[in-house]
Order: C-alpha cells, then structure tokens, then sequence
C-alpha cells in the first residue's frame, strides 16, 4: 500500500455508487499521474489504471444487465474501436513472438541500459505496457458507451494536475503546507529538479520539469479552446487555470514546451485561417481587433521570442542528454530495420520519442493502425462543436509524445480520456437526423446535439 492507496480506493467507490460518477472518478485518477495506488516489487500501477479496473468491472455489470433483461437493441459501432482493437491483437501478437524470432537484437530497457531480447524471455515491462493498453481500451468503450458525458473529464485530470503543481509552488515560495511525496510518490521514476549544470527547475507533481511542461501545454490548449464555449464563473475558472499551467510551464524551464508550442500555434493559427476562409467560423469585431493587434506586436515581439528559441534550442542541443536521447532515437529506426518493419513489442523498448517507440515497438502495422485510429476518432469527433477542446487536447498531447515522451500507455490518461469521449461525440454526430453517417439512434444514453447535458 502506498500513501495514495486509500484515496483512490475512496474515489472508486464513490464513482461507484454516484450517479454516473464513474467518468469523474476515472479523471481524478489521472491528476496524478507519478502517484501509485499499489506497488509490488518493481512494479507500481498508476492511480489512473488502478481506477481503470472499474470500468471494466462497470461494462461488465452493463452486459449482464442487458443479458438478464434480453435487450437486443442495435448499437452503433464506436468510432476508431475496431482499428484500435486490431492495433491492440496486433501489439500483442509482436510482444509474444519477437524474443523469439529476432532473438538477441540490442534494445533499451526501461532503466536506460543496453540489454538483448531473449527467447522464451516476457518481462514485467512487456506484461505492464500490454494491460495498461487493455485497460485503456476499456475506458474508451466504457465512456464511449456512457450517458451523458462531456468535455470538461479532461479538463479534470489537467487542471488537478495543474493546481496540485501549483500547491507545491506555493509551499517553496510561500511556505504553504503541502504534503511532499503522496502525489508523486511513484518509485518508478526517477526524480529531477535540477538542469545538467546544477540550476535549479521546477517539476510540479511530476517526475522532471519536462513532463510538467507537457501537461502544462495540453491544459493550455484544452483550457483555451473550453473557454469560449463557457460562460460566467465558469470561463473565469478555465482562464485561470490557463494562466496558471502557463507559469508552470515557464517554471519548467523545458524546451520541449518551447518547440511544442510553436508547432501548436501554428496548427491553431493554421485552423482558424482554414476555417475563416471556408465561411465555416464566425468571426466577431472583437476577434478582428484582437488579431490586428496581436500582429502589429508581433512585429516587435518575434525577433525577441526568435532569440529565446533559439537560445533555448541551442541549449539543448548541445546538452548531453540530447545526445542520449538521439542516440535512443536512432537505435528505435535501427529495430525497425532489424525486424523488418514488425517490432520488438511493448515495452521492450525505451526510446525517447513516442513515434520512434511506435515504430520499434509495433512496427508499421502498428503504427498505421494507430494513426487511423487517431484520424478517425478526431474526424468523427469534430461535428460536435463542444468536444473541439478535446480535440485540442489529444492533439497536443501526442505532439509533445513525438517530441519527448515515447510512452503509449500515459499514466495521466489523457489520451484514453481523449479517445473515449471523442469516441462518444462520434457517436453522438452519427445519430443526429441527416448525419451522414447517421445510423440507429442511441435513445437516452446520447442526447441531441442543441441540448446536450454536459457533465463535468
């Protein structure tokens, strides 16, 4: 047991048995994504999968339901679920056999050091990354499948993480109470506060200043994008918490936050011309106003932001643990050959990016059902105007994977939040009348789309 064992059985119980409270419970396990509800051994399981587990219990208990009452009532399929379920089989199946067919090939263990696939050899990495891919899987069809849902889980899970992590600012700058190791107090991670020269950052709740600069980012870009489609105490409370990821980012001193959010403002930049030009966006005299104004002060404000970027990238690059983390870069596109496109399986291997990890782990195969899965999910998802800051935010989640972050299971569980409700939002376009991908209606379990009920 650890110091967060208590306080998630307390959350699973109670989304037990609140009404329609399963959702909230299984965001709130995600806002603290170094914490552990249980280690054994080596092997400590996330508070987000720990509350994991109940959905699948829930989905259980649904079936049984239905058996017992003989309903046949036609559902919709899910959006994205089949390339995902065959992306999981196809995951899988690379895990069980690779130590077999590419025997003796050099990979990265999890703690960093250089180790050989062996025969006959599945490790506690191998069957970790494998259930937590399941059990993500069964909290997308769980908040697929569930009444009522809305946006606002992620912005949960995000904004928790983000106010935890600023409790703790306030304990070193202030000396508010603040109790030191119960939200991350994960022992499989390594803990970094301080730069290679010995300058001191800022990690939050998290395991090193880049990983509180990732959540930052997608708290941003959820936060922004939330707060036009709320109104009073509510937008009040999403800038806020905008303002504040913000700071944490900055804290961070990462130059992942820095790369990421260029490409992010790009892409938003990018949509927002696209949709302008298309007539599909409504554009105010406001927005018109503030956009000019932000591009006369661009005319002053880029050639400082250009010298910080490059400051910043120039810094990293000629840091030693760039190197290290090319260099695992390198060897993932070496698997990939080695293999022949298949892949050494889950966990496995431990590059530094998450495409690199999605390719050495589940080779090409893999790595397009995955992309499928993801432009499905969005492409479906992106008819309901009030699941975009979703959308937001898995896009820039997986943005910054690709940048520093090789994990496919995210112990934040953002993306598994991310797919379910997007997932329920596809479900949600298609049974609106005229939908061209209507098909049988959902009856009370999918609200029409001008009167949703939005939890959270």
């Amino acid at each position: 047991m650890t110091s967060l064992t208590l306080i998630t059985l307390a959350v699973i119980v109670i989304g037990a048995f609140v009404t329609n409270g399963y959702p909230r419970a299984l965001a709130i396990g995600g806002a603290t994504p170094i914490g552990a509800a249980l280690v054994a051994g080596d092997t400590a399981v996330p508070t987000f999968y720990a509350v994991a587990l109940g959905a699948g219990v829930g989905l259980s208990v649904r079936l049984l339901r239905r058996t017992e009452r003989f309903e046949r009532v036609p559902t919709a399929p899910i959006p994205g679920l089949t390339p995902l379920a065959l992306f999981a089989g196809w995951a899988v199946v690379v895990t069980l056999i690779a130590p077999h067919v590419f025997s003796g090939i050099r990979v990265l263990a999890p703690d960093g050091t250089i180790s050989l696939l062996r025969a006959g050899s599945i490790t506690t990495s191998n069957i970790a990354q494998v259930v937590y891919l399941l059990l993500g899987i069964l909290v997308m069809v769980f908040l697929a499948r569930t009444p009522d849902v809305g946006p606002g889980l992620v912005g949960i899970a995000t904004g928790l993480a983000t106010l935890l992590s600023f409790w703790r600012l306030l304990s070193h700058l202030a000396g508010v109470p603040f109790p030191e190791g119960v939200f991350d107090n994960s022992p499989a991670y390594a803990f970094v506060e301080t730069a290679p020269g010995g300058q001191q950052r800022f990690r939050g709740i998290f395991s090193e200043p880049s990983g509180l600069a990732i959540s930052s980012l997608v708290t941003i870009a959820y936060m922004s994008s939330r707060a036009v489609r709320v109104r009073g105490a509510r937008r009040v409370g999403v800038i806020v918490v905008a303002v504040i990821a913000a700071v944490m980012a900055a804290l961070s001193t990462s130059a992942t936050f820095v790369v990421a959010s260029i490409v992010m403002a790009a892409l938003a930049a990018g949509t927002f011309a696209t949709r302008v030009l298309a007539r599909s966006a409504r554009v105010s005299a406001l927005s018109v106003t503030v956009l000019c104004t932000a591009a006369i002060a661009a005319m002053w404000v880029l050639p400082l932001l250009t010298n910080v970027v490059a400051s910043v990238i120039d810094d990293k690059v000629s840091s030693s643990s760039y190197d290290q983390r090319s260099g695992a870069d390198a060897r993932s596109y070496e698997i990939l050959q080695e293999t022949l496109g298949v892949g050494v399986g889950l966990g496995a291997h431990r590059p530094s990016s998450f495409f690199a990890g999605l390719l050495s782990s589940t080779g090409v195969i893999g790595t397009a059902l995955f992309i499928a899965v993801v432009w499905t999910l969005i492409r479906r998802a992106s008819a309901v105007d009030q699941f975009r800051p979703v959308i937001w935010a898995v896009i820039t989640l997986l943005v910054t994977k690709v940048i520093a972050s090789p994990d496919l299971s995210d112990p934040s569980g953002v993306m598994w939040l991310s797919f379910g409700l997007l997932a329920h939002a596809g479900l949600r376009a298609a049974a609106q009348p005229g939908s061209v991908a209507h098909g049988p209606r959902l009856g009370a379990t999918t609200p029409p789309q001008d009167a949703p009920r939005l939890s959270g």
